[in-house]
């Protein structure tokens, strides 16, 4: 879904050009192969296991960023536990915020439906999934905005993305009217940075 809303992905996917070639070392993680991230180790510390796509999403597309603006938290294989202690900061800070009243109510993981980031945008939003007890596929989309505003939306990490990306959804807090428009940049970092426009 998300690969159709966001067609620069698909540059990631398509077989490597020859060393020397425009466009050489574009292309997605594929699962299995090369160094995995720990997701057991993650889960375990963390006490949940994170859902599906956003996992499909991290071994694809290492260091996703939409438009140069909206970024997805990502562990990468080796930093786990900088992924986790990242984590647990950003629900320290929720908490923080949740005991004196400025969560919008919002309650940080592990309470139940209790909120886990997964991304941030550069001018402050935090993005967050809220859990929930049918497990991990069944969470959704909370955004804090930069402007302290907090927007619930009920689509899973991907459904959200390609909802910005095909105008289905209104984007909020920092992020400006129209985000990301109809043929958004996408960058990613599978140790080198690469950028690609989306048109």
């Amino acid at each position: 879904m998300l690969e159709r809303a966001l067609p620069a992905l698909t540059e990631l996917i398509a077989p490597r050009p020859g060393v020397g070639a425009p466009g050489h070392g574009l292309r997605s993680r594929s699962p299995g192969t090369g160094c995995a991230v720990d997701w057991k180790l993650i889960a375990d510390e963390l006490g949940t296991e994170l859902p599906v796509d956003y996992v499909e999403l991290v071994r694809r597309y290492q260091g996703l960023v939409i438009d140069n603006r909206l970024g997805i938290r990502m562990p990468w294989p080796g930093w786990e536990r900088w992924y986790i202690d990242a984590t647990r900061e950003c629900l320290q800070e929720l908490e923080d915020c949740w005991l004196t009243r400025d969560s919008g109510g919002h309650v940080p993981y592990p309470r139940p439906r209790g909120l886990i980031p997964w991304g941030g945008s550069i001018d402050g939003d935090t993005f967050y999934w809220r859990t929930h007890p049918d497990g991990p596929e069944a969470w959704t989309v909370v955004v804090c905005g930069a402007d302290d505003v907090w927007v619930e939306v009920e689509r899973d990490l991907t459904g959200y993305l390609a909802g910005l990306v095909l105008g289905e959804i209104e984007p909020c807090g920092g992020l400006s009217k129209g985000f990301p428009g109809a043929t958004p940049s996408v960058s990613v970092d599978d140790g080198w940075r690469r950028h690609l426009t989306g048109g």
